[in-house]
């Protein structure tokens, strides 16, 4: 049965404003200080997106992962007396969206960027993708979020090799910083019987996005057979379930998102989960749009 369900970083009805990203020439140019007004203004809007989605009883969310731009940047670090986790205004606007996602039990999500690569065999890759990582964790400490997704990475030619480094430098990170990773199968390389090996060795649970299957699915298996065991990577951890849905654009197997969910796939995605409790993150251009959508969906059904 589905339980909770949201969207990712955009909120089309308070366009139009957006987050900021922020280039480093920038801060040079016209100082710290105009990092921060960025950051500031991203900050208040996720918190205002929250508002939002509670007043529409939406109680899912994702974070962007450019919420606080160049923090991890070794020439702001160096170059400027100044650290956003010793900022008060920074750290008060996160206490309060963190008092928000408490007192309304929001599942807050985050997923870092497609440079972020455990397994890459470029060893400079693999310490940027961990900071990266400890970056996110960071802020989703932070703000009492709950998930940190992820991808597998890159075959290199070899899969099996690149999925024994994602396994190695996986199990080297710290505890807590494992205790939040979430593995997502993905449309173009490990799928989900992949996924599923390196949770048996990793115990990370796994984030079935229902698309990407679609779309990765050599074997043509159908994911039925997958699901009691995706159901069960979860089991150790405090959550239920949490999976992917989006819908192709000009087809059933193209890679780039629709406008909304279809029907047919939101059914179906219903009938494989109806013995389970799970939550849903909708990945649709329309975002928010999409979710009222399906919320409409949800009213005719019994």
């Amino acid at each position: 049965m589905l339980q909770k369900i949201g969207y990712a970083c955009i909120n089309t009805h308070l366009q139009p404003r957006k987050f900021n990203d922020c280039r480093l020439n920038s801060v040079y140019k016209y100082g710290i200080v105009y990092l921060r007004d960025k950051i500031i203004n991203n900050l208040y809007l996720v918190k205002d997106i929250l508002l939002w989605n509670i007043k529409h009883d939406i109680y899912m969310y994702r974070v962007s992962s450019r919420l606080l731009p160049l923090v991890t940047h070794p020439d702001v670090i160096n170059d400027f007396d100044w650290n956003w986790k010793k900022d008060d205004e920074i750290l008060n606007i996160m206490n309060d969206i963190s008092d928000l996602v408490i007192k309304y039990n929001i599942r807050l999500s985050m997923h870092p960027d497609q440079f972020t690569v455990l397994n890459s065999p470029n060893e400079r890759v693999v310490k940027n993708s961990i900071i990266n990582i400890k970056y996110h964790y960071d802020i989703l400490k932070r703000l009492s979020g709950n998930d940190m997704i992820i991808h597998t990475g890159g075959v290199y030619n070899d899969k099996e090799s690149a999925t024994q480094r994602f396994i190695e430098v996986f199990n080297k990170l710290d505890s807590d910083i494992k205790n939040m990773i979430r593995l997502e199968n993905d449309d173009k390389s490990f799928t989900v019987e992949d996924a599923l090996y390196i949770s048996s060795k990793t115990d990370i649970p796994i984030v079935l996005d229902i698309h990407h299957h679609k779309c990765n699915n050599p074997n043509n298996i159908n994911i039925e057979k997958y699901i009691s065991d995706i159901v069960n990577t979860w089991k150790n951890i405090n959550l239920i379930p949490k999976l992917h849905i989006s819908s192709g654009r000009d087809n059933k197997f193209d890679r780039k998102h629709s406008d909304y969910i279809h029907i047919h796939d939101f059914n179906y995605l219903l009938n494989v989960m109806s013995k389970y409790e799970f939550d849903l993150m909708v990945e649709s251009k329309q975002k928010d749009k999409a979710v009222l959508d399906i919320m409409d969906i949800l009213k005719d059904i019994p």
